[in-house]
């Protein structure tokens, strides 16, 4: 009867698996704006939908499909599908509170090349994705990520302007502590990174965000974020709400 956890709302994922039998979907929407000296830029996100599948206790698969509205100051407004993503999920290693050993999981993913025009690489994609946690007490935790992948992740964010003509890859770093606030709600704090030397010159990304979720029950839970851009490749704001139900 342990609670739901859901790889939404922060960067860093769940380092758990949800269990053999168990279907899990997630979903959400997200406002992103950017300021990039005078020129503006909006865009939506939704609904960022995951759907889990518990294979065994240990093992995952995963599909996720995501929409996007961009809106550039003074240009036409784009949208279009992202590439659908694709992955198995294995859990690693299962640890205590306060143990030196890591609770971890590991994510194998691919891209597919469904993803509308301008958001397509036109080509197949993977990434890994490495999750760690350490539980310090029953109210307080602290978590990582370190990811590598080529093309963008399969994610809008990171796609440079002729996604289907450049190639490129990325590395990925997350932190982020987490709380209990009460039986029914835990908020965290996270900084994440994502850096390539494929992609432009030199193209780094590092973000702040925070987020609460509220347990409706231990199968349900809604979530609300926002977080501020630290770099220049960065946006400059972004804010969401979602969810997750599990069954």
């Amino acid at each position: 009867a342990e609670r739901i956890e859901t790889e939404r709302h922060d960067f860093t994922q769940s380092a758990i698996t949800v269990g053999r039998g168990v279907v899990q979907i997630e979903g959400g929407y997200t406002f992103f704006y950017n300021d990039d000296d005078g020129e503006r830029e909006t865009a939506h996100t939704g609904p960022e939908a995951l759907l889990r599948l518990g294979l065994t206790e240990d093992i995952e698969f995963r599909l996720r499909w995501n929409y996007v509205w961009l809106s550039p100051e003074g240009e036409p407004a784009e949208s279009g599908a992202e590439d659908l993503q694709w992955s198995f999920k294995l859990q690693i290693t299962e640890a205590e509170c306060r143990s030196l050993l890591p609770t971890s999981a590991l994510e194998l993913r691919s891209t597919v090349p469904t993803g509308g025009e301008g958001f397509t690489t036109d080509r197949v994609g993977f990434s890994l994705d490495y999750i760690y946690e350490w539980k310090l007490s029953e109210r307080m935790n602290v978590a990582g990520s370190t990811g590598f992948g080529n093309d963008g992740f399969g994610d809008f964010g990171f796609l440079p302007e002729e996604p289907a003509e450049e190639q490129f890859v990325l590395m990925s770093q997350s932190a982020v502590i987490g709380l209990e606030l009460t039986e029914a709600s835990t908020m965290y704090a996270e900084w994440f990174g994502i850096f390539s030397r494929g992609l432009a010159d030199e193209f780094v990304i590092n973000v702040f965000n925070v987020g609460v979720d509220y347990y409706l029950s231990n199968n349900i839970v809604v979530d609300v974020r926002a977080g501020l851009g630290l770099s220049e490749d960065a946006d400059d704001f972004f804010s969401g709400v979602g969810g997750g139900w599990r069954f």
